[in-house]
């Protein structure tokens, strides 16, 4: 077996790992919250356990307060943390897990792509529009097809959708790294969050199972917060970052998938349809366009490429890639590979940035894996 193609297999198994993660969460928030807990019991477990396994991150890097300021600290932590979980499970109350699955994801790919050239100067492609026209078409057959009276839960999920487009757009901005910034989130919300969970919010927890209990703890705590961000760092890296941009277009289907089997939710040919159009256009989102100008910041070492692609480009969906949590690292690995980066004082290295070391000039972080070493996720 050659090397390219075990880590083929390999890359495609942490890939499977991190969607299947992803969707299983909404999967099992939406079982939680029509069982034995409420949406202040799961919102307290996830952060509460990601806030203990998460601190020594925080202990090591801080709160990127040089970098993010109070305000973009404050806005991180409302945009993904305790107030988004609150909304998704609210949301999950009304509307099926399937639901939430396409619509979330998909809104946050709209919302990435209206945002961007506001933040990043850039510009929208055809393929990006593309993919903005199959999301909305699939976010109003949902929407249309909602069992409830009104459409409560999609609603919900359109804001938490933007919610997420905003967070991933500020993480990139200010250039933090995966595992740093779900550290910020997660400690930052269990230090508001939890004294007025104990205090004042109504609970749920006292009558739920151990059982019960745990299969949040050890699921939205741990595999969400870590497993699942080492997973896609790691099948960046071996599948290579376009791939690995695409995967969240896998969400939908999945969420679909594991909704029937674990909750019986209808699978029928109108919900695949709709989680089908809207992963395609995430995918679309996400692959992004052709350049229609030519470079005008390269490596000072210039390699010829073949293909050479726009800074804009790179920009625009490096800001995409971080609002699906995808590794910085990943995006660095594709700009520097296809030429669409720029690496201020940096010479282009002869060998893949995962195995060397940053030059001291470098205002780029070389890529690092793992999920005992922050520096190199998220």
């Amino acid at each position: 077996m050659t090397t390219h193609h075990n880590n083929y297999i390999q890359g495609t198994f942490w890939a499977l790992t991190a969607v299947l993660i992803w969707a299983g969460s909404l999967v099992l928030m939406r079982l939680g919250v029509t069982t034995s807990l409420n949406a202040y019991d799961l919102t307290a477990l996830r952060f509460g356990t990601a806030a203990m396994l998460l601190i020594p991150v925080i202990l090591k890097h801080g709160f990127a307060y040089d970098r993010l300021k109070l305000r973009g600290i404050v806005l991180i932590v409302t945009c993904f943390g305790a107030p988004y979980i609150l909304l998704i499970s609210f949301a999950l109350t009304t509307a099926s897990a399937t639901a939430g699955g396409a619509i979330n994801p998909g809104f946050m790919a709209v919302i990435t792509v209206f945002l961007a050239p506001q933040a990043f100067k850039t510009r929208i492609g055809r393929a990006q529009l593309l993919g903005i026209g199959l999301i909305l078409m699939g976010v109003l057959f949902t929407i249309r097809h909602e069992e409830s009276g009104l459409p409560i839960g999609p609603a919900l999920f359109v804001l938490t959708g933007s919610l997420w487009a905003l967070y991933g757009l500020t993480v990139r901005k200010a250039k933090i790294l995966a595992l740093h910034a779900t550290a910020i989130v997660a400690v930052g919300s269990a230090l508001f969050y939890l004294p007025l969970y104990i205090i004042a919010l109504p609970k749920q927890i006292s009558t739920a199972s151990a059982r019960d209990i745990l299969l949040q703890l050890g699921f939205q705590g741990v595999l969400v917060s870590v497993v699942a961000v080492y997973s896609f760092n790691r099948s960046a890296e071996l599948l290579g970052p376009v791939m690995g941009a695409t995967l969240p277009a896998l969400i939908p289907i999945a969420t679909l998938g594991i909704g029937a089997v674990v909750l019986h939710e209808p699978a029928g040919t109108g919900e695949i349809t709709v989680a089908t159009t809207i992963g395609l256009g995430v995918a679309l989102i996400l692959i992004g366009r052709k350049p229609k100008f030519k470079e005008k910041a390269i490596l000072q070492e210039a390699q010829p490429p073949l293909k050479a692609s726009s800074p804009k480009r790179s920009q625009l969906n490096s800001a995409s890639s971080a609002a699906l949590n995808i590794p910085a690292p990943a995006v660095a690995a594709r700009d520097q590979k296809g030429g669409g980066g720029v690496l201020q004082g940096c010479a282009a290295p002869a060998e893949p940035l995962s195995r060397r070391e940053p030059s001291p000039d470098c205002q780029t972080q070389a890529p690092q894996h793992g999920a005992s070493d922050p520096a190199g996720l998220h």
